[in-house]
Order: C-alpha cells, then structure tokens, then sequence
C-alpha cells in the first residue's frame, strides 16, 4: 500500500497496535491524512547529522555526536541552525506493505 492513509486507517492501527505511545495517543493527534508525532521527555544537540548504519543502533552512534542533553519537561528554547535528536512518544510497527 502507498500513498496518503486516511484517519480511518490510522485509527485502525492503532486499535490493533501497530501504531502505539506512551502515554496513549489522543484523538486530538488524529488529522484527516496524518498523526501528529509528540516529542518525548528528552532532547540531544548532536554535532552533525549523521545515519546509525545497518549494524548499529541510534544510541550506540548518539555516544559519538551528542554535545548536550536537554530536559524538555519544562520547555527548552532551541537554537536556529543546530541539529537535535528527539525521541517520540509513538513508536510503528509498519506492516512491510506500508510504503
């Protein structure tokens, strides 16, 4: 399947787990052809941008690049033209048909 996927779709998955969160999605973060993503609790200021690679987790490369850690439990302020690494609140589990 490619293309857009439809809220119905998205609600689908979501009922069957293939798209989850902790805390659980809220309907709110369901739009008519897209969910919106939450930032988790933690932010990286990385070096550079930069792929994991096939052998390697994003943790394991993170160790490399990051130059701060950023508590975004209370707000951060960002700066303009720097690279940062978040982790979401949902994870996918996408069937290999999803394009």
């Amino acid at each position: 399947m490619s293309g857009v996927l439809p809220d119905q779709s998205i609600q689908k998955m979501i009922n069957s787990a293939t798209i989850t969160a902790q805390p659980p999605i809220l309907s709110e973060q369901i739009q008519p052809a897209s969910l919106d993503l939450r930032l988790g609790n933690t932010a990286w200021r990385v070096r550079a941008s930069f792929l994991s690679g096939d052998e390697r987790k994003l943790t394991d490369r993170l160790k490399n690049f990051e130059m701060h850690e950023i508590d975004l439990r209370q707000g951060a302020v960002l700066e303009k033209g720097c690279v940062y690494v978040f982790p979401l609140m949902e994870s996918l589990d996408l069937p290999e048909n999803i394009q």
